[in-house]
Parts: structure tokens; sequence; C-alpha cells
């Protein structure tokens, strides 16, 4: 069973990781789907993979999330291609870690605005389509599960993916009465190249992880997926202003 058949889904950071895993299964499950990513080259060969693959027609863009007019014309672009927007994934984010009292400002700045900032404005013009269109939509929005419990040297990132937990809250609770839903996926540590950059560099960190999940493992980028599947599709139509932790049971007691 197809559980997002013909819907239109726009997913930011999709060119790696779990962008492209919620791009692949989104597609595998029927929908169209608006590749973006600041990688603009591997964002067009995901989207060229999925449309090979058989899936319905997908397509790729370049996108900066923090820059207004680009995240407006890629919101104008899936509505003129598809003839519609039901689902925005915003995934797009990125991780400096340093001590706080080592933390260069511009690594701060750069962490709200790429997570925070580019959240705010896709979220944004995302909604303003769906209630053009008069026909709800869904916001995933994946965040992390660190943002509810405090770990050494994630100070911005913490802050920041609570911010977008705070602010998917506030959006569900203003965009329900067009029947938009909103919701935010919280990952425990998960295996992508984002993580890896961190735990190549500290030795040990990888099995640390893995120690922390009751089910011995990290997650892979699938399993984030599989949870966006299920927000976004009609198995969760009474469910908003959620965040649901996808962590192994590493943040079960949070």
């Amino acid at each position: 069973m197809q559980l997002l058949c013909d819907k239109v889904a726009l997913i930011t950071g999709a060119a790696r990781g779990i962008g492209r895993a919620i791009a692949e299964i989104f597609a595998a499950h029927g929908a169209h789907i608006v590749v973006t990513d600041i990688l603009e080259e591997e964002a067009y060969a995901v989207a060229a993979a999925i449309t090979a693959a058989g899936h319905p027609r997908a397509i790729a863009r370049r996108l900066d999330v923090s820059d207004p007019q680009a995240v407006q014309a890629a919101i104008e672009v899936a509505a003129e291609e598809f003839g519609r927007l039901d689902i925005l994934v915003n995934n797009a984010g990125v991780l400096r870690p340093h001590l706080i009292l080592e933390m260069p400002l511009e690594d701060w700045e750069l962490t709200f605005q790429v997570n925070v900032r580019g959240m705010f404005l896709c979220s944004q013009a995302a909604a303003r389509q769906m209630i053009r269109q008069g026909r709800g939509g869904c916001i995933i929005s994946i965040a992390s599960a660190c943002a509810k419990k405090a770990d050494r040297a994630l100070g911005a990132y913490a802050a920041s993916k609570a911010a977008m937990l705070a602010l998917t809250r506030v959006l569900a609770l203003e965009l329900g009465e067009y029947g938009i839903r909103v919701n935010a996926i919280l990952p425990g540590a998960t295996d992508t190249q984002m993580l890896r950059d961190v735990t190549d560099a500290i030795p040990g960190m990888l099995d640390a992880l893995r120690a922390k999940s009751v089910l011995g493992r990290i997650a892979t980028p699938q399993d984030q997926a599989n949870a966006a599947l299920f927000l976004a599709s009609d198995l969760a139509a009474h469910i908003t202003g959620e965040g649901l932790v996808v962590s192994g049971g590493e943040f079960m007691d949070t």
C-alpha cells in the first residue's frame, strides 16, 4: 500500500543522510518529490536516481534555507511543477560542536541561521501555499533528541533544536484551523556524515553511542525516514504539535 500516493513533498537538506532517505521512501510510497539542498549536484543526482527507479517524478533545486527569496522560489517551483504542495520536511541543518567557552560567535550564528531561521522561512512559505490551496497539509521538522538532554560541546546545536521543537508547537497551534499538521522528529545518534565527522575525530565515541541505545545500535537514516513517512501519512491524521523521539531507547528517560 502506498501511503503518499500523488502527494507533493519538498524536502530540505535532501542530498544526503536522513533527508535523502526521506525523499526515497516518500517517492516509493507514491509522492512527487522536490529535492532541495545547498549541495546542488548531489541534489540533482538524488532526484535522477528516484526517477530512474520508476517512482513518481522528482525534481531538484539548489536551496539555501536561510535565504527568504530562495525559499519562496522553491515553494513556487513545487506548486508550478506539480500543481500544489502537500508536505514540507525541514531537514537541512548544521552542527558546529564547541564548548561554550570556546564557541566562535560565527558558528553560533550559523547554527541558528540554518536550523531555526531556515525552519521558520520554509514553514512560513509552505504554510501560506497550503492555505491558498485549501486542502490542509503537513510540516515535519527534523530536530534532535539532544534538545531534551544536555551534552557537552553541543550548546548551539541543542539550543537550536530546542527552538525548533518550540516552533513546531506554535506552528501546530496556529495552523491547525487550516488542516495543517505540524510535528517534529527528534533523532538520537544516527549514522550520517554529520555524525561521522564528529565520531571520526573522537576515538571510542561511536562505540559509546551504541552502548547508550538499549537496542545496541545507533539509528540508520532509514529509521528516521520511516518515522517521517508515518507522520506524513494519514495514519497520523490526528497527530500534531508533537515531537517523536527515535533513539533506540537512548532518550527514553527524558
